[in-house]
């Protein structure tokens, strides 16, 4: 008789979504401080990681801007000054995008809705782009902002030049700073 075994054969990895954002808490030690738990992450604990920054930011954008962070495993990690300023920068980015996204009602025109121009479409684009490679994202501010207005000159409505320009305001891209 065989017996048969229940659930999947290989081990998948827990899939993170760019919403992510890892356990923690805020503490009053020489300012405020953000104590994140990464003692379940299976990435590196560290600023240069991606993920582990793309949690970090998903978190300070939904909450207060601290003195200091701290990245909690085998051996704590503290971070202060000018990294953090460069955080809260990115952050409010993020914060910036989700409250556009959430604030921006969808277009009822079906071509609007498909229009590569629409902040329907833009936003969650940048916003992915954002957290996908925060280190990066400075630098393509420019070639993003030029990507987007040659797609939008290909598009044969009116008032596409008018909505991107609307949607680069939102996330000051317009003057490609």
């Amino acid at each position: 008789m065989r017996h048969h075994s229940r659930g999947p054969t290989k081990k998948l990895a827990p899939a993170v979504s760019p919403e992510t954002a890892c356990p923690h808490e805020y503490r009053e030690d020489e300012g405020l401080q953000l104590e994140i738990d990464c003692m379940d992450c299976p990435g590196a604990n560290d600023l240069t990681n991606n993920r582990c920054l793309s949690g970090i930011l998903n978190i300070i954008s939904r909450s207060a801007r601290p003195d200091a962070i701290v990245l909690k495993r085998f051996m704590e990690k503290r971070y202060r000054g000018a990294e953090l300023e460069w955080i809260g920068w990115l952050a409010h980015e993020l914060a910036v995008y989700t409250r556009a996204m959430n604030s921006t009602d969808r277009p009822s025109d079906r071509r609007c809705r498909t229009c590569p121009a629409s902040k329907d479409r833009i936003l969650p684009t940048m916003k992915r782009m954002l957290l996908e490679d925060p280190r990066g994202y400075r630098a393509r501010w420019s070639a993003m902002a030029d990507d987007l207005r040659s797609n939008c000159r290909s598009v044969s409505c009116a008032e596409s030049q008018k909505c991107l320009d609307e949607t680069l305001c939102i996330v000051n891209l317009s003057g490609g700073i």
